[in-house]
């Protein structure tokens, strides 16, 4: 009969027969849960702590403990499998996905709740016949019993850190609302003489771009964005403008359309706001020695600041059914970013630089002592609510031990390089052009403080970017090439960052 149950099979790991494992041949890494681990009575030292983000089911980026190897036995076959380990709640005690799947040459079907796999002895099928329709309520009461035949052991990884991922769960937010915000939510910061001003150089002529004819997609997606931002009166209609400027439609990742606006000529009309914005290096290393962090970052930030009242037809841009101009300042507008932090710098004045680090929209509480993080998340909300700020829950992290700032994965004891700007080096193919080569330098620009000498291991790529010789990709270049993918891909590497 026709069903919509997830597979569930029981699988021995380690010396435990664990039920309750999810195969899941969307998910292309294989994850076990610290709940597990503790039920497993497996020492969450033998963790290694190298901790990543991952995207969840529901889209969320979360970020994993680090990684563990264990065996894993099923049909008389053994692999040892790496598990990333989070700490999320779910009904699932082990997830297994496409990596275990692989190497065990199995073919995973929903339809008949099971997996299949050669083996020395034949064709085995592995996993329930029947189906679970009460998986989802379901509640473990036992987690299981020490398999009869205990296969090899994973050898304990590096002890260091093990008292890092022990997360606090503070109870003491009660004063403080939390609820799932939409556009409308945001009427804008309060706090006098902050808004956005563009101060446009009168020499300068206003110029009205030619509407530019968009496709069928695209315009659909700029009726919808300008229905959307009516709604919430981000936008209102514009009469005789003097600037005026196009809808740029762009496609995210996720197939979505994003729509910007072409200020180009409007920015170029600008003088440049001088206010200084803070060194990324420093606010990173300051976070070392914090027992505790807590990350956050501002619903839909920029458009908590309105414009200027003079300033807003300036911002009028053109559409199929009519033209309209911003009442809040957005993203693509030239100084925008220094008006934010003129903002969040008068808002946290004695708070910087002692338990804040703002950078733009994103914000860290450190706190060097476990027991004062509460406190020191409670002045934070003060100010929040004062000036009315609201936050993105879907990207706010409270009370951990590490997470991802401004590029980069900071722990209390330092900082590691971000496995997602390693993963787009190792996974790059060799450059074909000039701008494909300027990408690779970049890359390695955003590693620079982790590879060592990474100047001269590049040369070769500099080399090919001098003059305006024609481009050509030498053996020597490829080499080099290979040479620096094999040294991020060391697990060296990783180690001497710890």
């Amino acid at each position: 009969m026709p069903h919509n149950d997830p597979l569930v099979i029981m699988l021995a790991i380690g010396d435990h027969d664990v039920s309750r494992v999810l195969i899941e041949t969307g998910s292309t890494i294989d994850v076990i849960f610290r709940k597990t681990l503790r039920q497993m009575k497996i020492d969450i030292s033998r963790v290694s702590p190298t901790p990543r983000p991952v995207l969840g089911f529901s889209g969320e980026r979360l970020m994993t403990l680090g990684t563990i190897q264990l065996p894993v036995r099923a049909g008389g076959i053994t692999k040892i499998v790496d598990f990333l380990v989070t700490d999320q709640p779910t009904i699932y005690n082990v997830i297994m996905g496409t990596p275990w799947l692989n190497l065990m040459r199995a073919i995973a079907s929903t339809y008949h709740l099971c997996v299949k796999f050669s083996s020395p002895n034949g064709v085995k099928r592995y996993g329930e016949s029947k189906r679970t329709p009460g998986c989802a309520s379901w509640q473990r009461t036992s987690f299981g019993t020490p398999s009869p035949n205990p296969q090899l052991r994973s050898t304990t990884r590096s002890q260091k850190l093990a008292e890092a991922r022990k997360r606090p769960y503070p109870n003491s937010y009660s004063n403080y609302r939390s609820r799932r915000l939409s556009s409308e939510d945001i009427p804008g910061v309060c706090i006098d003489g902050i808004c956005h001003e563009l101060n446009v150089n009168p020499s300068f002529k206003p110029i009205k771009q030619k509407k530019r004819k968009l496709g069928r997609d695209r315009a659909d997606a700029v009726s919808a964005e300008v229905e959307k931002l009516l709604k919430i009166r981000s936008i209102a209609e514009a009469r005789y403008p003097d600037w005026l400027a196009n809808s740029v439609v762009v496609k995210k990742k996720n197939g979505k359309w994003r729509v910007c606006v072409d200020f180009t000529d409007l920015n170029k009309a600008c003088p440049k706001d001088s206010f200084p914005l803070p060194h990324i290096d420093r606010l990173v290393e300051a976070t070392a020695g914090n027992k505790l962090l807590s990350f956050m970052v501002a619903f839909a930030g920029y458009n908590q600041i309105l414009m200027h009242p003079d300033d807003c037809e300036k911002t009028t841009f053109i559409t199929d059914r009519g033209i309209y101009c911003y009442k809040v300042m957005l993203f693509g507008l030239k100084n925008a970013g220094a008006t934010y932090q003129r903002l969040v710098n008068r808002m946290f004045t004695k708070q910087l630089g002692k338990l804040m680090d703002v950078y733009i929209d994103a914000m860290l509480v450190k706190s060097l002592e476990e027991n004062d993080h509460v406190a020191h998340l409670c002045d934070c909300f003060r100010q929040l609510n004062l000036h009315n700020m609201k936050l993105n829950q879907a990207k706010c992290c409270f009370a951990v031990k590490s997470g991802e700032f401004l590029g980069y994965l900071v722990i209390h004891y330092g900082i590691e390089a971000n496995p997602k700007q390693i993963d787009a080096l190792l996974n790059m193919a060799s450059p074909h052009n000039k701008r494909v080569v300027q990408h690779l330098t970049g890359r390695v620009a955003a590693l620079n403080r982790f590879i060592s000498r990474s100047t001269d291991k590049c040369l070769a790529f500099y080399d090919t970017l001098r003059g305006n010789k024609m481009f050509e990709w030498t053996n020597r270049c490829g080499e080099v090439f290979q040479e620096l993918k094999k040294y991020l891909a060391n697990p060296r590497f990783w180690q001497n960052q710890s």
